[in-house]
Protein backbone atom coordinates (compact mmCIF):
# COMPACT_ATOMS: atom_id res chain seq x y z
CA UNK A 1 0.00 0.00 0.00
CA UNK A 2 2.71 2.45 0.99
CA UNK A 3 4.83 1.57 -2.05
CA UNK A 4 1.99 2.11 -4.56
CA UNK A 5 1.07 5.41 -2.90
CA UNK A 6 4.70 6.55 -3.04
CA UNK A 7 4.95 5.49 -6.70
CA UNK A 8 1.80 7.40 -7.65
CA UNK A 9 2.98 10.52 -5.76
CA UNK A 10 6.38 10.27 -7.46
CA UNK A 11 4.80 9.92 -10.93
CA UNK A 12 2.49 12.87 -10.27
CA UNK A 13 5.46 14.98 -9.13
CA UNK A 14 7.49 14.07 -12.22
CA UNK A 15 4.59 14.94 -14.55
CA UNK A 16 4.00 18.25 -12.76
CA UNK A 17 7.70 19.08 -12.96
CA UNK A 18 7.82 18.24 -16.68
CA UNK A 19 4.78 20.43 -17.38
CA UNK A 20 6.26 23.30 -15.38
CA UNK A 21 9.60 23.06 -17.16
CA UNK A 22 7.81 22.90 -20.54
CA UNK A 23 5.93 26.12 -19.82
CA UNK A 24 9.21 27.91 -19.08
CA UNK A 25 10.87 26.84 -22.34
CA UNK A 26 8.86 29.44 -24.25
CA UNK A 27 10.52 32.24 -22.26
CA UNK A 28 14.03 30.85 -22.67
CA UNK A 29 15.24 33.33 -25.32
CA UNK A 30 14.29 36.41 -23.29
CA UNK A 31 15.63 34.93 -20.08
CA UNK A 32 18.92 33.88 -21.68
CA UNK A 33 20.04 37.51 -21.44
CA UNK A 34 19.73 37.29 -17.64
CA UNK A 35 21.90 34.19 -17.14
CA UNK A 36 25.05 34.16 -15.06
CA UNK A 37 25.97 35.52 -11.65
CA UNK A 38 23.31 37.81 -10.23
CA UNK A 39 24.95 38.84 -6.96
CA UNK A 40 26.42 38.04 -3.60
CA UNK A 41 24.28 38.70 -0.54
CA UNK A 42 24.47 38.19 3.22
CA UNK A 43 21.27 36.67 4.57
CA UNK A 44 21.19 37.12 8.36
CA UNK A 45 18.48 34.52 9.02
CA UNK A 46 17.66 30.93 8.10
CA UNK A 47 15.10 30.63 5.31
CA UNK A 48 13.24 28.20 3.11
CA UNK A 49 14.08 27.80 -0.55
CA UNK A 50 11.17 25.73 -1.82
CA UNK A 51 11.04 22.83 0.64
CA UNK A 52 14.77 23.08 1.44
CA UNK A 53 15.99 24.70 4.68
CA UNK A 54 18.88 27.13 4.07
CA UNK A 55 21.02 28.47 6.96
CA UNK A 56 21.96 32.11 7.45
CA UNK A 57 25.15 33.16 5.67
CA UNK A 58 26.72 34.68 2.59
CA UNK A 59 25.18 33.39 -0.63
CA UNK A 60 26.22 33.66 -4.23
CA UNK A 61 23.10 33.92 -6.39
CA UNK A 62 23.44 32.55 -9.92
CA UNK A 63 21.04 32.00 -12.79
CA UNK A 64 22.37 29.03 -14.80
CA UNK A 65 19.29 29.14 -17.05
CA UNK A 66 16.26 31.34 -17.53
CA UNK A 67 14.09 29.24 -15.22
CA UNK A 68 16.51 28.13 -12.50
CA UNK A 69 18.07 30.13 -9.70
CA UNK A 70 21.01 28.68 -7.78
CA UNK A 71 21.91 29.73 -4.24
CA UNK A 72 25.38 28.75 -3.02
CA UNK A 73 27.05 29.17 0.31
CA UNK A 74 29.79 27.23 2.12
CA UNK A 75 27.05 25.49 4.14
CA UNK A 76 24.30 24.95 1.55
CA UNK A 77 23.53 24.68 -2.13
CA UNK A 78 19.98 25.01 -3.44
CA UNK A 79 18.00 25.53 -6.62
CA UNK A 80 14.67 27.24 -7.19
CA UNK A 81 12.32 27.22 -10.17
CA UNK A 82 11.56 30.81 -11.11
CA UNK A 83 9.38 32.74 -13.50
CA UNK A 84 9.75 36.33 -14.71
CA UNK A 85 7.92 39.21 -13.07
CA UNK A 86 7.85 42.90 -14.00
CA UNK A 87 7.69 46.22 -12.16
CA UNK A 88 6.94 49.64 -13.61
CA UNK A 89 10.18 51.20 -12.31
CA UNK A 90 13.50 49.37 -12.23
CA UNK A 91 15.02 49.16 -8.72
CA UNK A 92 18.13 51.24 -8.08
CA UNK A 93 19.75 48.40 -6.11
CA UNK A 94 19.56 44.66 -6.44
CA UNK A 95 17.60 42.92 -3.72
CA UNK A 96 16.11 39.67 -2.48
CA UNK A 97 12.53 39.69 -1.21
CA UNK A 98 11.40 37.19 1.43
CA UNK A 99 7.88 36.44 2.62
CA UNK A 100 7.74 36.16 6.40
CA UNK A 101 5.18 34.06 8.27
CA UNK A 102 5.85 34.25 12.00
CA UNK A 103 9.46 33.11 12.40
CA UNK A 104 9.72 31.45 8.96
CA UNK A 105 11.16 33.19 5.89
CA UNK A 106 10.58 32.08 2.28
CA UNK A 107 12.53 33.38 -0.72
CA UNK A 108 10.01 35.04 -3.08
CA UNK A 109 11.79 37.39 -5.53
CA UNK A 110 15.19 38.42 -6.86
CA UNK A 111 15.72 41.85 -8.44
CA UNK A 112 18.86 43.22 -10.08
CA UNK A 113 19.69 46.94 -10.18
CA UNK A 114 18.40 48.79 -13.23
CA UNK A 115 16.33 45.87 -14.51
CA UNK A 116 12.51 46.00 -14.59
CA UNK A 117 12.34 42.21 -14.95
CA UNK A 118 12.87 40.20 -11.81
CA UNK A 119 12.63 36.55 -10.89
CA UNK A 120 9.81 35.20 -8.75
CA UNK A 121 9.90 31.85 -6.94
CA UNK A 122 6.76 29.75 -6.91
CA UNK A 123 5.21 29.00 -3.54
CA UNK A 124 6.37 25.63 -2.28
CA UNK A 125 4.20 23.06 -0.56
CA UNK A 126 5.92 23.98 2.71
CA UNK A 127 5.09 27.67 2.25
CA UNK A 128 1.45 26.91 1.42
CA UNK A 129 1.15 24.74 4.54
CA UNK A 130 2.73 27.48 6.68
CA UNK A 131 0.40 30.05 5.13
CA UNK A 132 -2.63 27.93 6.03
CA UNK A 133 -1.34 27.45 9.58
CA UNK A 134 -0.94 31.20 10.13
CA UNK A 135 -3.96 32.17 8.05
CA UNK A 136 -5.19 34.74 10.55
CA UNK A 137 -1.82 36.38 11.18
CA UNK A 138 -0.61 39.24 8.94
CA UNK A 139 2.35 38.45 6.70
CA UNK A 140 5.25 40.73 6.01
CA UNK A 141 8.12 40.84 3.56
CA UNK A 142 11.82 41.41 4.12
CA UNK A 143 14.13 42.97 1.51
CA UNK A 144 17.92 42.55 1.53
CA UNK A 145 20.24 44.62 -0.67
CA UNK A 146 23.01 42.86 -2.58
CA UNK A 147 26.60 43.18 -1.36
CA UNK A 148 27.98 43.46 -4.89
CA UNK A 149 26.69 44.89 -8.14
CA UNK A 150 25.77 42.41 -10.90
CA UNK A 151 28.29 41.91 -13.69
Amino acid sequence: MKNSRFTSMLSFSLVACALTMGSFISTQSAAAQSQGTVASVTIPFAFQNGDQHMPAGVYRIERPSGTILQLRSPKANGYALIHPTLVSKAPERGKLVFARYGDKYYLRQVWTAGNREGAECSKSRSEKETLQAVNRQPTSSIQLAFNTAPR
